[in-house]
């Protein structure tokens, strides 16, 4: 008798081991994603995801509107492990709604009836799309230049606003003046031979905006160049900054040379976009800029857009487009700061050698390369007329002069526009500032 009762035991033990760790029986409850930040517009659908090791046995979407439910949709049978659909909401009246999930699994846990999971979302109704206008910008645009322009953006739900150039270059806006305005310095950049920008608005429901900036296409004509490129260069330049920058040095005179005026050139672009793309300060309620004159008495030896081939023993080997002007006077001059500003970087940066960089607000920055020596440091501020730095021939050059650059939110323009002072107040100061009349008290 003892030995049954042993028995009868262990097959208990058995049974009940088997229920407790049989993946037949698994405890875990259908995992249950909805992508939702809360808002709809009632036009996108909404991406429903169910998971279960197990399977999944049915499932149920039930939308609630004003105290009523609707089912919308309703599976059953071997769904599959895995469930991915989008779920598209019904137009309704309601300025806010609930999304009930619930789904069960194909374990036998709870007598066979499976795990059950649930899951609620209040979405937030939003047909509007945000109020986008443009209040005012410069008259027109130069290819390699650059324009303000000042917009409203109003929507209570405003998820984000910026302006797109070509539909690729993301210029951010900074609050001006009054709530729902903003301004902005944007650029054409020199490489794209034609021009389109747009306000763009989007909420949080997925609405969008758009409103076209008018600017006028106003062509410069930038001139084809070329750069002969010397066995005394490479040996004494090229290689110098391979090798600071711990390339590889290349066996053959020309491979160094496009190595460093194309690979090493773009690693310096990128990198002098990090240091100039952001957009500082949190409003603004004027702009003020004077012209730039950081060498006094210097002549120009190249302009900006230059297309430069450079030619070794007769044979064009490499190109490049030269992103500021040249300018030089006598060795080791001083460079002057032309305008207020807070220096974001002193460093050294490749083919541009010893490169100071000087922000001045609303996403303006404006560089010095090729110096032998700073007189500031990284977070100094920058008064009109204080020597910032001496010229050199740091980086990719031979001779001593200052290459001077001009960038908005990264993007490199032409430096000539911002040392003339007519260009300046007709194009820049004067339509941020008079949008004050158009905006009102």
């Amino acid at each position: 008798m003892k030995k049954l009762w042993v028995l009868i035991l262990i097959i208990i033990a058995t049974a009940v081991g088997f229920v407790y760790f049989s993946p037949m029986f698994e405890k875990e409850p259908p995992k249950i994603e909805i992508d939702s930040n809360g808002f709809t517009n009632l036009k996108f659908p909404l991406k429903l995801n169910i998971s279960d090791n197990s399977g999944i046995k049915d499932y149920t979407v039930t939308l609630v509107a004003d105290g009523n439910a609707r089912v919308l949709i309703k599976n059953s049978g071997d769904l599959g492990k895995n469930i991915s659909i989008d779920i598209k909401l019904p137009k309704v009246a309601a300025k806010e709604v609930k999304l009930i999930v619930d789904a069960v699994d194909t374990s036998k846990w709870h007598f066979f009836a499976g795990n059950e999971a649930k899951k609620e979302v209040v979405l937030k109704v939003d047909t509007t799309a945000p109020d986008a206008q443009i209040v005012n910008n410069s008259y027109a645009i130069g290819n390699g230049g650059s324009a303000a322009v000042v917009v409203k953006v109003a929507d209570d739900n405003l998820k984000d606003a910026y302006i797109l150039v070509n539909n690729k270059y993301r210029f951010k806006l900074t609050p001006f003046y009054k709530k729902n305005y903003y301004a902005a310095l944007i650029a054409w950049p020199v490489e794209e031979k034609t021009f389109d920008a747009n306000l763009v608005a989007v909420d949080f429901a997925g609405n969008k905006s758009i409103a076209h900036i008018p600017l006028y296409w106003k062509k410069y004509r930038y001139p084809t160049k070329k750069i002969y490129i010397t066995d005394n260069y490479i040996k004494n330049k090229a290689m110098t900054v391979l090798k600071r920058m711990n390339i590889d040095v290349p066996n053959d005179p020309v491979e160094i040379f496009k190595k460093e005026n194309e690979y090493v050139r773009k690693l310096n672009e990128e990198e002098i976009f990090n240091l100039t793309h952001k957009v500082y300060e949190d409003k603004i309620n004027s702009f003020s800029i004077a012209r730039f004159n950081p060498l006094p008495g210097s002549a120009k030896e190249a302009g900006f857009g230059e297309k430069r081939h450079y030619i070794y023993k007769g044979k064009d080997i490499s190109f490049a487009i030269h992103k500021g002007i040249d300018l030089a006077k006598i060795k080791r001059a001083k460079i002057y700061s032309s305008n207020f500003g807070k220096v974001v970087a002193a460093k050294w940066i490749g083919i541009y050698g010893n490169t100071l960089i000087v922000y001045h607000k609303l996403g303006l920055y404006s560089l010095y390369a090729h110096t032998s020596e700073f007189k500031v440091k990284v977070g100094d501020n920058v008064r009109r007329g204080q020597v910032i730095a001496r010229t050199g021939a740091t980086g990719g050059v031979l001779g001593d002069h200052l290459h001077f650059g001009i960038y908005i939110q990264g993007i490199a323009v032409n430096p000539l526009e911002w040392l003339d002072r007519n260009w300046i107040r007709t194009n820049i100061i004067n339509v941020i500032n008079s949008s004050k009349r158009l905006i009102g008290k």
